[in-house]
């Protein structure tokens, strides 16, 4: 198995089903890919959505009846085969064509980077959870560009041999809303193997972050369930207003 996609979802399945959608046609060598999607104990329409991927051979569906928290990401990723492991996020809704040719050729030109994401388009409606652009220093392999900085995990990749070197660490560390999965590897790719981490400049997806798409697609009051768990007021206060 080259590359697996993994994917942990949680009562959002409208934001899934149109990921999932522009997701499988986006990878080139499919005999080769898996797309791993966890249910994260979901409890809205997110087993119906998934019922139309069953019969996909690219397809792996993981359903739980109990939601684990970003924890289940460590399940996920000892679920992946791939010799590169991509995290989607579910409301990631568009992406460029050859998406796993795409992270394989950066992470090859780019051997002293441990984790590297798609760009995000920025619009009226969501910034894509990317920080101000005087945060990256280009830097340039091959001809192609990296922004080496803040590295979002919306859709992002590692080498699987990577990931199995900070692992036991990876593992033994509690993840939730401070302690996400990207930053944790970010951070541990980094201390303990001097690999950097940086966006694809010139390859966006979507991330469908912010009020505006949470309102668009009916999934506003998660995100206040979210943020409210994670005692991230200010969010919950920002959600609310767009309410209004």
């Amino acid at each position: 198995m080259k590359i697996s996609f993994v994917i942990l979802t949680w009562n959002r399945y409208k934001f899934l089903d149109k990921c999932l959608a522009a997701l499988l046609p986006a990878i080139n060598a499919k005999n080769e890919a898996e797309v791993i999607v966890m249910d994260n104990g979901s409890t809205d329409e997110t087993e119906a959505v998934l019922d139309q991927y069953a019969s996909n051979p690219l397809v792996k569906i993981i359903r739980r009846k109990k939601n684990y928290g970003l924890n289940a990401y460590k399940k996920l990723f000892g679920m992946a085969k791939g010799e590169y492991v991509v995290i989607v996020d579910d409301d990631v809704l568009s992406f460029p064509a050859g998406l796993d040719d795409l992270f394989i050729d950066y992470l090859k030109a780019f051997p002293d980077y441990g984790f590297i994401a798609l760009n995000v388009i920025q619009n009226e409606f969501t910034l894509g959870a990317k920080p101000p652009i005087e945060n990256y220093v280009e830097e340039v392999s091959d001809g192609k560009v990296i922004e080496k900085g803040p590295t979002g995990g919306w859709c992002a990749c590692f080498k699987k041999t990577n990931y199995n070197k900070i692992k036991l660490r990876f593992l033994l560390t509690n993840l939730d809303m401070s302690k996400s999965e990207d930053g944790l590897l970010v951070n541990l790719f980094s201390r303990k193997l001097k690999l950097k981490s940086g966006l694809i400049r010139d390859h966006y997806c979507l991330h469908a972050c912010g009020p505006h798409y949470a309102r668009e697609y009916g999934h506003m009051d998660r995100e206040l369930e979210k943020y409210s768990m994670a005692g991230l007021n200010s969010i919950v206060e920002e959600y609310k207003n767009y309410q209004v």
